[in-house]
């Protein structure tokens, strides 16, 4: 299966800049997770590793950097695996809303998150790095935009939502890359 980067870059940008117009689109998207998570999230969550590798280099041996990159990969897609079943516990098995529906709000939303939180990660300390790690909180108004979006749910039903996806975003990447630079042996003080 041939990955179409251009498909992912228009949608990532559209997302990041045109919500409210992208999401009436991506929530009709009935995709699995298999090939959501193949066609979108690993080229996304490969190139973000390869760059956190590249800018970890300049700090770290190689061996160190490679370390960085593959916990990257690890915290970026497994973080998104968590989140998808959280969101779904509520969304499907509680309301009774459509499985993709569910996927669709997890990675899309996810996927902004951890593209600034890995850049923002990858940076470290220095102050552009503490810029993108609080750009990475963007993802809330593709998050609010996407609950905003579906039907037939309560007001209550949809601040829920949001509050359950948002701090699954937020806090499962960042124990899974706490946990795994433990588990390496990487110092867990920089990151």
């Amino acid at each position: 299966m041939k990955t179409d980067y251009k498909h992912i870059y228009i949608r990532t940008r559209q997302m990041l800049t045109q919500p409210a117009v992208t999401w009436p689109e991506v929530l009709k998207e009935n995709s699995t997770v298999r090939n959501t998570f193949r066609s979108y999230l690993f080229p996304i969550a490969i190139v973000l590793s390869v760059f956190v590798f590249l800018l970890r280099l300049i700090y770290y041996t190689p061996l160190q950097a490679l370390g960085f990159g593959i916990v990257n990969f690890i915290a970026a897609t497994s973080g998104a695996w968590f989140t998808y079943l959280i969101t779904r516990e509520y969304l499907c098995n509680k309301l009774n809303y459509p499985d993709h529906a569910a996927l669709n709000l997890t990675i899309y939303s996810y996927t902004i998150f951890i593209i600034f939180h890995s850049i923002g990660g990858a940076l470290e300390n220095i102050f552009i790095g503490q810029i993108f790690t609080l750009l990475s909180l963007i993802f809330l108004r593709t998050l609010y935009t996407g609950a905003e979006q579906l039907q037939q749910l309560q007001a209550n039903h949809k601040t829920n939502i949001l509050i359950i996806t948002f701090l699954s975003i937020v806090f499962i990447p960042v124990i899974i890359t706490q946990i795994l630079m433990i588990v390496f042996r990487i110092s867990v003080i920089n990151v």
